[in-house]
């Protein structure tokens, strides 16, 4: 299957290109996961109609931007994605607090060897950023995702 994977890649970096937000958002996670997961070779940006993948190297975190579609239905696209992947991603204890966003959200993968994180920010209806996904491995699990420590702020603010 490992070597499969750079091919099942390439063949999902094309659905960037269709101009359908779901369906770009859904493909562009899809190969973040792969990615960060899999080592899987996605080039460091990729541009689409709606969705950019762009990855760093340190930390290696590979993030999606969705500019555009309905909020919601690509929240839904991009939870399809999660849901695809052996992993079985499942929402942290511990919530966060929205700011700008309508949600904020940390999806935590079963715990095992690895811990894998993906931090999604949903935008509210008629703002021009859809919806942030970002993908990474911690180093240990968090506690977060196990345990409510009460609404969290990020680091970052809005």
């Amino acid at each position: 299957m490992r070597r499969l994977l750079p091919a099942l890649v390439l063949l999902a970096l094309p659905g960037l290109a269709r101009g359908e937000p779901v369906s770009e958002a859904r493909s562009a996670v899809g190969a973040c996961l792969a990615a960060i997961i899999d080592g899987a070779p996605v080039p460091d940006q990729i541009k689409g109609d709606n969705a950019e993948i762009r990855r760093e190297a340190q930390p290696a975190t590979c993030t999606v931007t969705v500019t555009g579609g309905e909020p919601a239905a690509v929240r839904a696209g991009v939870m399809d994605a999660l849901a695809k992947r052996p992993e079985r991603f499942s929402p942290a204890k511990t919530r966060w607090d929205a700011g700008a966003f309508a949600s904020r959200e940390t999806f935590c993968s079963l715990p095992a060897r690895r811990s894998f994180n993906v931090l999604v920010s949903t935008a509210k209806p008629g703002e021009p950023l859809t919806l942030t996904a970002t993908v990474l491995e911690a180093k240990e699990r968090d506690a977060r995702c196990d345990r409510d420590e009460g609404v969290q702020k990020p680091v970052l603010q809005d």
